[in-house]
C-alpha cells in the first residue's frame, strides 16, 4: 500500500488535471461560440455550457478548500 505522502500526491495531481481538463474545455468552447462560423442556435447552446463549467470550475475550488479544511482538521485531532 502507498504511504500518505504518495497518496497526497496523487490526490493533487488528479485535482489539478481535473481543473485543467475543465478550463480546456472552457477555452475551447468559447473559441467555437465566438468564430463567426458558428450558427447562433450552436451558439446559444455552447454559452450554456460554458457557463454550465465555469460553475463546476468554481465549486470544484470550494470543495478542494473544504477537503484541505478537513485534512487540516484531522491532522489536528491526530
Amino acid at each position: 500500500m502507498k504511504n500518505i505522502d504518495e497518496i497526497a500526491d496523487t490526490i493533487d495531481v488528479l485535482k489539478k488535471g481535473i481543473k485543467n481538463q475543465l478550463e480546456s474545455a472552457t477555452v475551447t468552447l468559447q473559441l467555437v461560440h465566438q468564430s463567426d462560423d458558428c450558427p447562433e442556435s450552436i451558439s446559444k447552446i455552447l454559452y450554456n455550457q460554458i457557463g454550465a463549467l465555469v460553475f463546476c470550475n468554481e465549486e470544484l475550488d470550494k470543495l478542494f478548500e473544504y477537503l484541505n479544511l478537513l485534512d487540516c482538521l484531522i491532522d489536528c485531532i491526530s
